[in-house]
């Protein structure tokens, strides 16, 4: 029996997993579970427990809709858990015995809180929050802003307010709370080193706004001591201790700004203050940079160290794959310890020799597995088992080119349902954001779409692309829409050539830079016969200026290319040059409160073509940010999906 295509609607009936967390002896752990609700126009998430048994709820939200539960860690002793929760109207820790039971609210920060960790002795909790403090106001009734901050908003959070993240300490028992850390700098959320003594945490805390570098700090809580342990020479996240507590091992690198480039696995002996790499020659891209567009999955994807002291856990992307692999970290040997074939790593916890991680792969946007780290692993979850049996799920086949200068460059191609030899089916390209992440063997729910209505899907991963080296990735930088345009173009001649594809119907697609490329190619070429732009740049001239990352990210990625010093290469490189050239009916999608590709680049862009008599239309999303597609109001995703559908439909038939 034919199966039925996936529709945006099916988000309402998707479940997400997400966070696993080991218990401290590696017998069971919790995960989290988000629903989407179509009532309430948004998530819900809860905490669930599997204990080598079966699985079952751990939290319970009771008659609340929109309750967010996250973040689960295990005390010491493993007989308690403390949490994140929203349940009593902003993001607040909350206690809950590990046996079951009513959750008890610890803290009460007035602006909520991220991050928390337990002492070693489970006495106390440390979190990440921010301080709420006087500051001079308007007068009755005024809704100015004064800004003073050269960054002043970012995508997700909107304007800044004047408030800072600091670090705090919570005494369980007595439930009091006080402020560690002091000054106008955010505080990621801290780890304690082994013996209680010391917290390490991440801070950007020049004076000078343009200075983007990130640093680990050290924290001696007696004292309330600080010290910078990597010296602003680059980046740095995700610091960890080992065992004994004589050293950090964080991820990042001591290469200053530089686009595109691999982070390392790095030391740091906290007595000396040595660095070093520990990457040895761990050829893959450390972390997980594959997109997809339902996910709620906010887990540890390292590094995490082994009881040993000597192993280092970490995700790597190998093309378009992410696995799990054990680095160690006196001799640089590595070996993969998690994940096969055409699958993505999002997420893992290990706990002495059990592991247990989140797996997604083009059929499922992820399952939770355990077993024993060297040994056979087994799928726990099955959340979305039953909708997905019924849906039309088109496998991605990998495709291959090799690029007239010699480059090898990697795909994907899904066939439409109800696939036939000797027929001709239309062809859509997908083109991914960035341009330094990675499209790979994740589900899509928008490519599954439209390939149960009868369209192929190709994506693929240009020069820029995170997973093939770090030349692959530095390749475009100071070359957008150079290169990495010529790569997609004549992937998509190629793909244009397949005898299944009919050559007069191909369209494209894509958000961010992948709406920027979509935006560029239109210009460029009259191959595409519809085209759909999501979140785009159209002109990177005035982006510099709009952008939270304008000025920094985006010049950064032109080579440095300045507004005073490159104007004309600026503008050479901006798709709005070039509306004159555009063809291919065009429909464009934005949200008002994007502020990494502002809403600006769209009004542009759109009023452009329209007053040139171009076949444009433009959806606005109010009260949306650039995580539209993956995060937004489910009506606002649903709504989105269906328009791209119906644009293509409309125009490639």
């Amino acid at each position: 029996m034919a199966k039925s295509a996936f529709t945006a609607e099916d988000l309402y009936r998707m479940r997400f997993v997400g966070s696993p967390t080991l218990s401290p002896d590696g017998s069971q752990f919790l995960f989290t579970v988000t629903e989407v609700l179509e009532k309430e126009n948004g998530y819900a998430t809860s905490l669930w427990r599997y204990d080598g048994r079966e699985i079952a709820p751990f939290t319970n939200r009771g008659a609340q809709a929109k309750v967010r539960d996250s973040s689960p860690v295990w005390s010491p002793d493993g007989r308690s858990v403390a949490f994140i929760s929203n349940r009593s109207g902003s993001a607040q820790v909350w206690l809950i015995a590990a046996d079951g039971g009513e959750a008890q609210q610890l803290t009460d920060l007035p602006l909520g809180v991220s991050g928390v960790v337990w002492s070693p002795d489970g006495g106390k909790l440390y979190l990440a929050a921010k301080e709420k403090t006087d500051q001079p106001q308007f007068r009755e009734g005024a809704t100015a802003r004064r800004i003073t901050r050269l960054r002043y908003k970012f995508n997700g959070v909107g304007y800044y307010d004047p408030y800072w993240v600091q670090l705090w300490e919570v005494d369980v028992a007595s439930r009091a709370v006080r402020k560690l850390t002091e000054g106008n700098y955010h505080c990621s959320p801290p780890t304690v080193s082994p013996d209680g003594r010391y917290l390490a945490f991440i801070s950007n805390r020049s004076e000078d706004e343009r200075v983007t570098a990130s640093d680990v700090w050290l924290l001696e809580l007696a004292t309330g001591a600080l010290t910078n342990l990597t010296g602003s020479r680059g980046q740095a996240y995700s610091p960890v201790w080992t065992p004994d507590g004589r050293a950090i091992i964080y991820i990042g690198h001591e290469k200053g700004t530089y686009p595109g480039g691999y982070p390392q696995l790095r030391e740091i002996d906290v007595e000396t203050g040595e660095r070093r790499d520990i990457t040895g020659n761990f050829p893959h891209y450390i972390g997980n940079s594959i997109g997809a567009d339902v996910r709620f999955d906010s887990g540890d994807g390292g590094p995490q160290i082994g009881d040993d002291g000597r192993s280092v856990y970490v995700l790597g992307v190998e093309g378009g794959n992410c696995y799990v692999y054990r680095i160690d970290r006196y001799t640089g040997s590595f070996e993969r310890v998690f994940g096969d074939g055409q699958a993505v790593v999002t997420s893992f916890s290990i706990a002495g020799d059990r592991m247990a991680a989140n797996l997604a792969t083009p059929s499922t946007p992820g399952d939770l597995w355990t077993g024993r780290i060297g040994g056979e692993f087994r799928q726990v979850t099955r959340f979305n088992e039953a909708l997905f049996a019924d849906r039309y799920i088109g496998w991605p086949e990998a495709i291959h080119f090799r690029h007239p200068d010699g480059t090898q460059l990697e795909g994907w191609l899904i066939k439409p349902a109800g696939y036939e030899d000797g027929v001709r089916y239309p062809l859509i390209m997908e083109i991914h954001g960035g341009p330094h992440t990675t499209y790979g063997n994740a589900f899509f729910h928008e490519f599954q779409i439209l390939a149960g209505h009868g369209f192929g899907v190709l994506y693929t991963n240009p020069r820029g692309s995170l997973g093939y080296g770090e030349p692959f990735a530095r390749a475009v930088v100071g070359d957008w829409a150079g290169v990495d345009a010529n790569d997609l173009q004549f992937m998509a001649e190629q793909a244009a050539k397949l005898p299944w594809v009919d050559a007069r119907r191909i369209g494209v697609t894509g958000g961010s830079q992948g709406g920027y490329f979509t935006n560029w190619l239109i210009g460029h070429t009259d191959m595409f016969a519809a085209a759909v732009t999501q979140r785009s740049m159209s002109n990177l001239y005035s982006k510099y200026g709009v952008s939270d990352i304008g000025w920094s990210g985006d010049r950064a990625g032109m080579g440095g290319a300045d507004l005073w010093d490159k104007e004309d290469f600026i503008m050479e490189r901006s798709p709005i040059r070039y509306a004159p050239n555009v063809k291919t009916p065009l429909l464009i999608l934005h949200s008002d409160e994007d502020y990494r590709c502002p809403l600006e680049q769209a009004e542009q862009w759109y009023v452009a073509l329209k007053r040139l008599g171009k076949t444009v239309e433009m959806i606005i999303f109010h009260g949306e940010n650039h995580e539209l597609s993956r995060s937004g109001r489910p009506a606002n995703r649903v709504v989105r999906l269906e328009a791209i559908l119906g644009w293509f439909q409309k125009y490639l038939g």
